[in-house]
This record gives C-alpha cells, structure tokens and sequence, in this order.
C-alpha cells in the first residue's frame, strides 16, 4: 500500500484479541441462502472465497444457531453439533488460503422465528411471554434451567469454531435476537435475576460471553454484536444500547464490539437491517462515534456504508475501528483489491436497492445482486469462459441490458460496438433515479458505463440501430435489447379524460393537474415514487392498487420505509382496485374480488402506472436475416433492471 492512497486507514491493520485483520474492511454475517440444509456448501465456499481473494479483512459467516430452537427458520446454518465442524473447516481453510480471516456468529434467535419446515407456528422461547408485533409470535418465557442450557450452548458452539479454525467468533446481541430480548425493556418483564435492572437484563448476554471466553480462551477474538437502538418507540432505545455496550467492555470479556442499528421485532426498526437507499450512507456513524467514545475495545460499525470514502472518513473521523461493507462486497467482490491498487474508481458501488440481496432471501432465493449477478453464482461465473474465435457483436440498445452485455463480450476478447438511439446510456435507469428516495438509483449506469470503458468497448450514442445499419457494420453477432415503451390503460372508456404515462411524469414531459389519481397494476417502485412525487409538489394524490398494498412486488425494507414516507405526503391509498376507464372528472374502477365498482370523482389527471411493454420493431425488422441474433431486457419481456442485468450476463458469456 503506497503512502499517498487516500484510503489508507481502511486499509491499514486491525488487532482484535489475538487476530491481525489486513485490512478494516468487513464483510459482515448476512444470510446469502447458498448453505443448504443448515450446513455450508461448495457455493457458499466459493461465495466467501470470492470475497477473500477481492480482499476483505474480515469474514463473518452467516449466523450459526447453537441449537435447532435456536434458528429463524429452517435455512439457518447450523453449529449445533460436533457434525458442523468438517463443513466450516473447509470453509476456515478456504479463506485461508487465500490470506483472510474468518468468523463464526452465534445466533440464538429466541422468539425471532417466522418459519418451520412443515409451515406449521414454531414454538418460541424469550426472556419473557412477550408477543412479536412482525412476525406474531408468542413464546414462551425461558426458565433459569433452560438459561443456563443456552449458556452452555454457546460455550460448545465456541469451541467446535475453535476446532474447526477459525479467528474470530461473535455472538449475535443484535436486532431482536435473544440477548437483545432480554435487553430491551419491553419485551423483558421478569422479575428475577435476569430482569428489571439494565445490569440484570445484560446478564444472560454477559453469560453467555463468558462461557464463549472458557470455551475458546484466548485463541480467538471474541465479540459482540449489538444494536445501538431499535429506533421503532417501542424497543431497544439509546441510553440502553449506550449503557450495555460499557458493560461489555466493563466486564473484560470480549475483543471487540459490532454495532448496527434496527431490530426484527417491529417493521419500523426492520427498515435498519439493511437500510434502503432511502437512508444517508454512512448514518450509523454518528452512533457508532457514541459507543467508541465509551469503550476501549475496537468498534466495528456496519449500516450503509456502501463506498469506500463514506468508510474511510468513519474511521478518519475516529468514530469507528473497522465498518461493515457487506452490500459493497456483494456488488464488488473486488473492492479492497481495487482499493490496494487505488483503482476507487474501478469500485462498482453499491446502490442500496435492496432488490437482489435481501430481496431474494425474502422470497427464499440465493443471493446475488442488481449490478453484479455474478455474486451468488461463482461456481458458474467467477471466471467468463475464453473466447475461440474474435467475433464482431454489435448491441443494439444502452440500458442496463445492452450495457452489461457489452461489456461482458468485450472482457472476453470480442469486438463489441453498442449503439444508443438517444443520447445517453442507462435505459428506464435515467428515470429511475429521478424519483424521491431513489437517487442512488443511477449509480447503476456510472458503474456499468465503467465497465464498458475498461473493456474497450465503443459507445455510440444517438446512433438508432436499423437494417440498414446492420448490412452496413457486418457483425458476426447482433444483440438486440432495445428495452420498452410505457403500457397504457388498455381500458375502453377514457373518452375526456387526461391520461398520461408514469414514465411521462417522471421524465416532466407531462401536464398534471390538482387532483390525480395513479392507476398501479404493478405495485413496484413507480407508482409510489409518482405519488410521493407529486404528493410533496402540492398535488392531491390517490394512488390506486390491485394489489394488497403498494410495493408488493419490491423488497420489504423498501416499501414499508415507502409506505411511511406516502403516509407523511398525505397520499390516500386504495387497494383491490384495477382501472375500468375514466372521464373528464371521475375514474371508474373495480374491486378485483368483490367486482363491485369503485368511482372516484373530481379528477384532472389519470396517471397510468402499467409497466412496460416490449419494443420489437427493430426484432420485427431483422426477422429475416441470417445472422446470430440474441435479444434481452424488456424487450424479450419486460421485468426489472435485475433480469435485463443477469440476461446481458449470460449472453456476453454465450456469444
């Protein structure tokens, strides 16, 4: 590392206990889904390992219960037996070899349980019989025996991380898990030893490090992962986040402390787990520089920091030892090695979308990510396969499909032409990013232009591709991802009626009067990014779904902080509905399963928020050439910018 890199004390040593990190950079215990059946696998190896050689300092897996009880669900990893301990050696021996260091989290998740293998209501166990407003589950009050049971517990998950190699172990205090219930006073009302008092209520937490610190001694670094504050009203508030984390340092157990921001309990502290774009990146710094100021251990702080400079002032500012940049590292794997060789403008930067990491746990799908779908499928793209033969591959379309496809291609040694009708790349991404809360979004098309840049690829803009054009270049390959055009009402009666496209809207080419009701048959993004919108520029605004709710189709993080910001616009929402047709002054709706009509009058503009439909008239015009064509994005069929990313993945390896 040379003097003069301006991210000099990310990247410089860390010693927690008895472990030496190369760098500052974390990459933190998130669930990817890619361990199967509660133990690690050649995925979930190749997942990390990924990372390790991309050069993060630390690794922390996915949490591990301690006993089956123990888990959110029936995906969590498991380091309950003696019968873990071959599966996370591989794992320990892989980063190894590759020079990082590795860690195991603890989990018992107490009453934090929203699934069974058999669907059926799991029984649960917490400080006290305290019911969990998310995910409606009312446990059972732990009794001492069965305390100091899971005390024991972890002790011997400790030590089986210990046999199996690892360096650094943490036990999960965070975020509503068991330690936090019994931290927080609301969910803990006993009135035993283990409650009441904060020094009662840090008793089980304060246990359970201790018996980690019997069961490992001083071979590895010991931690604590832990919520500042709930920030929901109703939980873990900061006085009492502040006053446990003095306790853990207090007692002299443990090496470090983690913090983070949130709790599972409650969707308004849910929104913290992995905060939206929505959040400033780099908010939790103000509260982790309260806890440094308190402690003597090394603090890792972890929420939105989705840039190395936003990291590297934390740590420059002295209000953190190390951050968690897991979302960063899912996006670029590469990040620290790109940081080593100061290249920070090679970094491909999180966005925060939450669509393809959270979102596909949510929906109990492997990880991966918008931007970089490589992530969560190393086994099959680590490595883009050689090329045979050079050929000439001209991509006809500069949205995030063609872009990635372009790129893709050109890594591999073809010579690749994109063409751009208008006169800038990023497709429906350009106005994405012009929605409230969404800003962030455009990131995608600096990251993916980067790419076309480092690959050589040649970029012509204003530059419709046609037949013509075709006949004239000679590619070996046309790719066709010319993306779509808004779909309208397909309603028969809007006679009088103003009506105007969601994209219309966004893009300001629109007139829109007062009163506006949004048609939403999609319930994403658009819709309410279009009612907030509006909404905060004076308009009155009814946002209509036939869904349950707005942003039924987005990750949940991203709509409930959503639903919120559209509850403080004042926008009135109507759900069950689809559009049957409007006039002049009203829109005539349907409930979707009564059938029964709905009119909303006094209306000046129907705002139609139908999706895409797919572009094929350059498809239609090359239908009879002889020539390898591949089409991809919306215009195959329209979807999200995460399927038009993967389907120019797959085509740049294929061509």
């Amino acid at each position: 590392m040379k003097d003069h890199n301006p991210f000099a004390q990310l990247l410089s040593p860390l010693k927690i206990g008895s472990v030496t990190l190369r760098n500052r950079i974390v990459f933190t215990a998130h669930d990817s889904l890619l361990q199967r059946y509660g133990k690690i696998s050649d995925e979930y190896i190749a997942y990390q390992v990924a990372r390790t050689r991309g050069g993060a300092g630390l690794q922390i897996l996915v949490a591990a219960a301690i006993d089956p009880s123990a888990a959110t669900s029936e995906h969590q990893l498991l380091i309950d037996t003696d019968e873990a301990i071959p599966g996370f050696r591989a794992m320990a021996d892989a980063v190894h070899a590759h020079g990082g260091a590795i860690g195991a989290q603890l989990l018992h998740a107490g009453r934090e349980v929203y699934s069974s293998a058999d669907g059926t209501a799991p029984v649960t166990y917490s400080a006290s019989a305290s019911p969990s407003e998310r995910f409606r589950v009312i446990p059972r009050a732990l009794s001492k025996v069965m305390i100091r049971e899971i005390v024991e517990r972890y002790g011997a998950a400790a030590r089986r991380a210990m046999i199996a190699g690892f360096d650094v172990v943490e036990i999960n205090s965070s975020q509503g898990n068991l330690p936090a219930q019994f931290l927080t006073e609301s969910v803990n009302r006993r009135t035993d030893e283990y409650g009441g008092s904060l020094q009662n209520r840090i008793r089980l937490l304060l246990e359970a490090c201790a018996a980690v610190r019997a069961g490992v001694g001083n071979k590895l670094a010991c931690g604590v992962r832990l919520s500042v504050t709930d920030l929901d009203d109703v939980g873990l508030d900061e006085q009492e986040g502040l006053a446990a984390a003095q306790a853990l340092d207090a007692a002299g157990l443990v090496d470090f402390i983690h913090l983070v921001l949130g709790t599972a309990a409650t969707r308004a502290g849910a929104g913290h787990i992995v905060p939206p774009m929505s959040f400033q990146s780099g908010y939790m710094t103000p509260y982790a520089n309260k806890v440094k100021q308190l402690v003597r251990v090394p603090v890792i702080a972890t929420g939105r920091y989705n840039t190395p400079q936003t990291a590297e002032l934390a740590l420059q500012q002295g209000s953190a030892d190390a951050c968690g940049m897991t979302r960063a590292m899912i996006c670029d794997p590469d990040l620290g090695k790109k940081l080593l060789e100061n290249r920070p403008d090679d970094v491909r930067a999180c966005i925060g979308c939450d669509q393809a990491c959270i979102g596909h746990y949510q929906k109990g799908a492997p990880i991966s990510c918008i931007q970089f779908p490589e992530s969560g499928r190393e086994l099959q793209y680590a490595e883009y396969p050689p090329i045979r033969t050079r050929r000439k591959i001209l991509v006809a379309g500069g949205g995030p499909a063609g872009m990635k496809a372009a790129s893709v291609a050109a890594a591999r040694g073809h010579l690749v032409i994109l063409c751009e009708a208008s006169g800038k790349l990023g497709g429906k991404a350009q106005l994405a990013e012009r929605l409230p809360g969404r800003e962030e979004f455009g990131g995608i098309i600096t990251n993916l232009r980067r790419e076309l840049e480092i690959h050589g690829v040649e970029v012509r803009t204003k530059v419709p591709v046609s037949r013509q054009l075709v006949e004239s270049e000679k590619p070996d390959v046309i790719v066709i991802a010319t993306g779509g055009i808004p779909a309208m009402t397909g309603a028969t009666m809007t006679e009088g009626a103003q009506v105007v496209s969601a994209d219309s809207v966004v893009a300001g080419t629109a007139v829109v009067g007062r009163r506006v009701v949004i048609a939403d048959n999609r319930c994403d993004w658009v819709g309410i990014g279009i009612a907030e919108k509006l909404a905060v520029e004076g308009h009155q605004v009814r946002l209509v779904v036939t869904g349950v709710q707005p942003g039924e189709a987005i990750p949940m993080y991203v709509r409930d902080i959503a639903m919120a910001r559209l509850l403080k616009a004042g926008v009135e929402i109507i759900s069950y509905a689809r559009l049957f047709g409007a006039d002049a002054d009203a829109v005539y709706l349907q409930h979707v399963v009564s059938m029964q009509p709905i009119v909303l009058e006094g209306v000046d503009t129907l705002v139609v928020s139908f999706g895409q439909q797919s572009n094929l008239s350059l498809e239609e015009e090359l239908r009879d050439l002889d020539m390898e064509t591949h089409i991809i994005g919306d215009c195959l069929t329209p979807r999200t910018a995460e399927e038009a990313v993967l389907d120019g993945l797959k085509v740049g390896v294929l061509v």
